[in-house]
């Protein structure tokens, strides 16, 4: 920053010093008159020569040289900031408003690759989850399919227990009908056994 301060302030002290010795000594400024009267007797004109004979000569009302003419060139130099700001004005205008363009461009460029980039990894967990469910889904479908065998092995076994509980019921009373028999046979031994 001070490097640029220290340039601004170095080409103005350039550009006084290049006005001061060089521009405004060999300036001149005149005015004319409206109407061309005849040639004064004292005072300024103008005369234009060809092959060194006067052709034209204008009257002079004002002749300043120098530093004198800084004072009369201010209308030249208000005219030329008004055409400059008339100028200026609108192509600043229009600096500004492309730049504010390029700037939003370049804003909705770098957000919309936001948006893509955030949608691009939604769509990847998107399609990690999708796969995460058919993953599921596929299980569920082999823990399905082994339930029902096992339920089919359940009932398988049931029924065979089932029929083994007949069977042992069966015995059961087999048993218990032997028993009894042979426990009449025993006390009939015993009755038989006393006479």
């Amino acid at each position: 920053m001070k490097a640029v301060r220290s340039l601004v302030a170095a080409g103005i002290i350039a550009g006084i010093i290049w006005l001061n010795w060089w521009v405004v000594p060999t300036l001149g400024i005149v005015t004319m008159t409206l109407h061309d009267p005849p040639l004064p007797e004292n005072g300024y004109a103008l005369v234009q020569f060809s092959d060194g004979k006067a052709t034209e000569a204008y009257v002079l009302t004002m002749l300043k040289l120098g530093w004198s003419t800084i004072g009369e060139i201010w209308p030249f130099a208000l005219a030329c900031l008004l055409s400059g700001l008339a100028l200026g004005y609108p192509l600043g205008e229009l600096a500004r408003r492309k730049f504010a363009i390029d700037k939003a461009s370049e804003a909705a460029i770098s957000f919309s690759e936001e948006v893509l980039q955030e949608a691009h990894q939604r769509e990847l967990y998107a399609e990690n989850t999708l796969n995460e469910a058919r993953d599921i889904h596929e299980q569920t479908k082999h823990m399905k399919a082994k339930l029902k065998l096992e339920e089919q092995e359940v009932y398988e076994m049931k029924v065979d227990a089932d029929i083994k509980l007949e069977a042992a019921q069966l015995f059961r009373q087999r048993a218990d009908a032997t028993q009894k028999e042979l426990d009449k046979a025993k006390a009939k031994i015993r009755r038989l056994s006393k006479k």
